[in-house]
């Protein structure tokens, strides 16, 4: 009697949809909304003899919306100007959260000084306006006791450029004063998709941050990303076999591996593991 074996395998793939919103079944939704759980009703389980472990990131929706002036961090302006009756206040500004370009910038910070009474002609008293040449903003200052502290933590002066300071006031108006450094408008150059699935995730550089995708921003402000790369990168996860899950954690964070404020909104991913399944064929005669 002889045993004659050849060995085969078939390549096996689950896929799954998983998406921040509650009502979709998330859980342990953070309050930034960046960071959420997935319960498994009838789990994950890979076989232990499985090869080639992959995941991968097929599609992804992320609305653009990630706010760079957030409410209690980076949103307020102290300003000191006359009022409509060319007497001096001090008036604080509070920008609502939102993203936000200089234009935007300028008419919220117009809107709210109107609002508490300051003082609008035949000038406002101060405009913000970008300086094409040097990627820097720049203040004009219209009366000769306009002021704005800087020196506060809550105040934008990162975004516009400003290093911590009391600008003004100053004798001589008009008066543009060109920032310390370029506009840092954009916060987020792309972002980084997340997973306990993986415990080492994409190499960045040399760090692992258990990352499975990256999402480029390819949309105007408001409007919803869908990603779909063409050669979606497989992250090699021989971890998972043998393991049976029914808890997997998402999160999303920006270029710098800092979470993001989704501003309310949900994000979703399409990933596909696979992986190759081995089959033993034996004949006995």
């Amino acid at each position: 009697m002889s045993n004659n074996f050849s060995g085969m395998v078939i390549p096996e793939e689950i896929s799954m949809i998983v998406s921040s919103d509650p009502a979709a079944g998330a859980i342990n939704r953070s309050p930034d909304g960046s960071y959420f759980e997935v319960q498994l009703q009838d789990g994950l389980q890979i076989p232990k003899e499985a090869l080639n472990i992959n995941i991968s990131v097929e599609e992804a929706t992320i609305w653009w919306v990630i706010p760079n002036l957030i409410t209690n961090e980076n949103n307020r302006m102290y300003i000191t100007g006359p009022d409509t009756n060319d007497v001096v206040q001090n008036y604080i500004i509070d920008i609502p959260q939102g993203l936000y370009d200089l234009s935007g910038i300028n008419q919220a910070i117009l809107r709210e000084l109107e609002n508490q009474g300051a003082k609008l002609n035949p000038n406002p008293l101060i405009t913000l306006s970008p300086d094409e040449a040097t990627q820097k903003v720049e203040i004009r200052f219209n009366y000769n006791t306009v002021s704005i502290d800087f020196t506060n933590n809550d105040t934008p002066r990162e975004i516009l450029g400003y290093n911590s300071q009391v600008l003004g006031p100053y004798p001589a108006v008009p008066v543009n004063i060109l920032a310390d450094s370029i506009a840092a408008l954009n916060q987020v150059n792309y972002f980084l998709l997340h997973s306990d699935l993986t415990n080492k995730g994409i190499r960045f550089n040399n760090n692992y941050s258990q990352v499975i995708g990256q999402v480029l921003i390819d949309v105007r402000p408001g409007s919803q990303i869908v990603s779909r790369p063409f050669n979606a990168p497989k992250i090699n996860s021989p971890e998972l076999a043998g393991s049976q899950r029914s808890n997997l954690k998402f999160w999303i964070t920006d270029d710098k591996n800092r979470p993001v404020n989704t501003n309310g909104e949900y994000f979703s991913l399409r990933l596909v593991i696979h992986y190759l399944k081995p089959y033993v064929i034996g004949r006995t005669r």
